[in-house]
């Protein structure tokens, strides 16, 4: 059976490998954007303009906090049934130790989502 710090060090590269893949894929989708507008400004489009206030719209520095903290939540219910799964209980506390991060995290940004949400429904009245 494979040591608890390799799993924790397996899981731990899976994470990291999934922030960078996501970070990559914005990057070239402002990369896409970016080629667009020029191309459309200089062919003089009315498109130009449009995509001009598509990209000066305020943007969440956060992302979306409700998928983010699902996934997150997810990540750490996965984790706490992987070990659940394992036969050593040394590798279950490990598990779910490294766990309560995703969960906690996840939980906060749920929770952050909803409260704006909440705010922005009052604010609307």
């Amino acid at each position: 059976m494979e040591h608890p710090k390799d799993i924790i060090g397996a899981l731990f590269l899976i994470v990291a490998a999934v922030l960078i893949i996501n970070h990559v894929t914005r990057l070239i989708q402002a990369m896409m954007l970016h080629r667009t507008v020029r191309e459309a400004l200089n062919r003089d489009s009315v498109l130009g303009t449009e995509l001009l206030d598509r990209i000066a719209e305020p943007k969440s520095i956060f992302g979306s906090d409700d998928r983010l903290g699902l996934i997150l939540v997810a990540l750490g219910a996965a984790m706490i049934a992987f070990g659940l799964l394992q036969g050593n209980i040394e590798v279950r506390q490990n598990v779910a130790s490294a766990s309560v991060f995703p969960l906690f995290v996840g939980a906060v940004l749920i929770g952050r989502h909803m409260f704006v949400r909440s705010k922005e429904r009052k604010a609307d009245r």
